[in-house]
């Protein structure tokens, strides 16, 4: 393979590699952060090689690892998900390695969905619609790039995050509106729909109260 017929998937390539590093939390985590680096270089300077070898994915995949332990959400994950499914994929095995790298994105959205303690079925909720969305479209993705072994791996997966999260949403709180006639404080509130006065700090922070003298007369609260 010459380099001019490798350039476009190693234009792509690289512009994954540099989605990682933009989205993930590299700057914050310094161990973290270095590795992820570490490994990004010694992807970007091996890649023509990997390719020529069929032995891409496993470092790539591992990119994705890092990344997500410098504290990606899955928002983030989501965010750079849709970033590489934009990029354009000129041939067969760019759109292949586009696939892949939407899949990585998805396992990393697992992971992390396993790794959170969920505080309502709301935020489960908002959650599942999120990763459901992002599962839809890598398994079009893969089904487009003709990635059968990739596909099996994202039903796979996709079934047992679900049910993962509906399992463990079964037994929390949903949040409700609560609306008063004048000014609270968060003390004052939380006694009111919870019987339990400790609980201001959960009112300050679902509802981003300012000061907690003046909690506003309208939010949300857990339904229990």
């Amino acid at each position: 393979m010459s380099l001019r017929r490798d350039q476009p998937t190693l234009d792509l390539i690289g512009a994954v590699l540099d989605a990682i590093l933009s989205f993930s939390g590299a700057e914050n985590l310094a161990a973290a952060g270095a590795d992820l680096e570490a490994a990004v270089g010694d992807l970007r300077a091996d890649a023509q090689g990997l390719l020529r070898q069929a032995a891409l994915f496993a470092p790539l995949a591992r990119c994705f690892s890092l990344a997500q332990q410098t504290g990606m959400t899955v928002d983030t994950m989501e965010r750079l998900r849709a970033t590489i499914a934009a990029l354009p994929a000129a041939d067969a095995r760019s759109a292949l390695i586009q696939s892949r790298g939407q899949m990585f994105c998805c396992i990393q959205e697992a992971r992390i969905t396993a790794a959170t303690m969920y505080a309502s079925r709301n935020e489960v909720d908002r959650v599942l619609g999120l990763v459901t969305a992002a599962f839809d479209a890598c398994q079009g993705a893969a089904a487009d790039a003709g990635d059968a072994a990739g596909y099996r791996a994202l039903v796979g997966l996709r079934a047992a995050m679900v049910r993962d999260l509906a399992d463990r949403s079964r037994p929390l709180p949903k949040l409700v509106n609560y609306s008063f006639g004048r000014v609270r404080s968060s003390l004052t509130l939380a006694q009111r729909l919870y019987g339990d006065a400790g609980r201001a700090d959960e009112l300050v922070a679902e509802n981003e109260i300012v000061h907690p003298l003046f909690a506003s007369r309208a939010g949300r609260a857990l339904s229990f």
